[in-house]
């Protein structure tokens, strides 16, 4: 035999083995399928005879599905669960009007027009000329852009 076919033989050997390992695997993993299965049943069964909802088990059991939800956070690949449920809140969120992150707004801020602005409240006077003073933007920020562009006198 020579040593190409050798290597052959090798490899077959190696991929056999392989074969086997995964065989065993995916027994242990029909296994704990039909154990969940199982425990679904139970639970199903102790919830019916003891009247309650599968959601009223779950609120019994919020701290601690709460505590592993917060550890998948902290893992380096966390979950397909804990990243589905993280868009998912993140959806939520931006739909309430509350924004995740809040990204700078990339339009321009709106300029007043240079001239003098008098507020009615104090009957302070300011004189742009280039930049806002200071008092001007305090006063956008108090007043609102709107109303303070109506000041020019």
């Amino acid at each position: 035999m020579t040593a190409f076919a050798s290597d052959i033989d090798k490899q077959i050997q190696q991929h056999q083995q392989k074969i086997e390992e995964l065989e065993v695997l995916k027994k242990a993993q029909a296994k704990k399928l039909e154990g969940l299965k199982e425990f679904d049943e139970q639970i199903k069964r102790l919830c019916n005879q003891n009247s309650l909802t599968e959601e009223e088990l779950y609120v019994s059991r919020s701290e601690q599905i709460e505590n592993w939800i917060t550890a998948l956070g902290k893992v380096e690949n966390p979950s397909s669960i804990y990243l589905n449920l993280k868009r998912h809140f993140e959806k939520a969120l931006s739909k309430d009007g509350r924004k995740v992150a809040k990204k700078p707004s990339t339009l321009p801020k709106p300029k007043l027009a240079v001239g003098t602005y008098k507020n009615p409240a104090t009957n302070e006077k300011v004189e742009k000329i280039k930049r806002n003073p200071r008092q001007l933007d305090q006063w956008i920020e108090e007043y609102g852009f709107q109303t303070v562009r109506t000041w020019k006198v």
